[in-house]
């Protein structure tokens, strides 16, 4: 899958997963309007990107859902569903995502069952978002709390990525991208050198810093999901931070973010896979995790956290599969007993 082409205000299609660099919020609309090529087209955002940046969304043919982790549900994506059916749209058209990652899990989603399977194109507002989650085909809503159980892997044609609309997030929500930057940084030496390097603009929002490090990062990420999109082998290295993060955001009822579940997961990971690291590289892990915000650990029980590590889709065999850094660029990934977790989870907290 090669990249696209921009040229005198054209595009070349290529197949999917193809990022489309933007610099102005202002010129999204359009970008978009050329990449469907008239097709009829059914956005949806929520009411956040909705209020903060309406001028990146069409005026027609717009769901607006509840932000948060909570609209991840199949009744979320029925609605959408519905939504498309009484605009008319068919087997033809065209799902444009406008929002952050609970916004493209659903859209991406719904796009992969109505009729089978209509277009998708994410734009992927927040910086999660665009270093992580709008790349790579990964879609779903959540079951009983756990995170991501119903999906499929839909690629998007296109992801639509425009740094200047990260200047409205939160700062927990720029905490929350932090951390999958941080955790992708891990996992390619040049991404890790930059933002070592470059830590303190990344944390203080500086803007020309920040559109470099999402460059870099979204190129890593499409680079593995191109060479492995259903997650067959290389892709899981994505997973670090997961396996323990996930399990927490299950336990503490996403009370934080995604992303601060998974600097929390990254950095209890490194104590349980320790003797497989190299050292300095994880004392420059911990202190980029506590430049970016490490929030404190939710007070849930290791039985709790073993149970719902066990039940993550990235497991088999009745192992507990847990990504580990060795060092920048070096991954590889480790199993668990079910007791072994237990037991390397509760010395991790113990060591916290």
């Amino acid at each position: 899958m090669s990249g696209i082409k921009k040229d005198n205000g054209s595009i070349t299609r290529t197949s999917a997963n193809e990022l489309v660099f933007v610099s102005r919020a202002d010129e999204v609309a359009k970008w978009v309007r050329r990449l469907t090529n008239g097709r009829q087209t059914f956005a949806v955002t929520d009411e956040n990107v909705a209020r903060l940046h309406p001028e990146i969304l069409p005026r027609n043919n717009v769901a607006v859902l509840p932000a948060g982790e909570d609209a991840k549900t199949l009744e979320s994506v029925q609605n959408v569903c519905r939504d498309f059916l009484q605009a008319g749209l068919t087997r033809k058209s065209v799902v444009v995502a406008y929002g952050g990652g609970v916004v493209g899990d659903i859209t991406g989603f719904a796009a992969s069952v109505y009729m089978r399977g209509v277009d998708f194109i994410n734009v992927p507002t927040t910086l999660l978002s665009q270093v992580d989650s709008a790349i790579g085909g990964k879609t779903g809503v959540n079951l009983d709390g756990y995170k991501n159980m119903i999906g499929s892997f839909k690629m998007p044609s296109h992801i639509v990525i425009c740094p200047e609309t990260l200047g409205t997030l939160p700062d927990r929500e720029w905490r929350c991208g932090m951390g999958e930057l941080i955790k992708t940084a891990a996992l390619d030496e040049a991404l890790y050198d930059f933002v070592c390097r470059y830590g303190a603009q990344l944390t203080a929002r500086d803007p020309q810093t920040t559109e470099k490090a999402v460059a870099m990062a979204a190129a890593f990420k499409k680079n593995v999901t191109d060479q492995d999109p259903t997650e067959q082998g290389r892709r899981a290295i994505l997973n670090l931070g997961h396996t323990v993060g996930h399990a927490l955001e299950k336990c503490d009822n996403h009370r934080l973010s995604h992303g601060e579940y998974v600097m929390l997961g990254m950095r209890i990971e490194m104590i349980m896979t320790g003797q497989d690291a190299d050292r300095a590289f994880t004392v420059q892990m911990n202190r980029l995790l506590d430049l970016a915000g490490m929030p404190a650990l939710p007070c849930v029980s290791i039985e709790d956290v073993t149970a719902a590590a066990k039940a993550d889709k990235k497991n088999g065999a009745g192992q507990i599969a847990v990504v580990v850094a060795q060092n920048a660029g070096v991954c590889g990934v480790r199993h668990f007993s079910a007791q072994d977790f237990a037991e390397a989870y509760r010395a991790a907290v113990q060591q916290l």
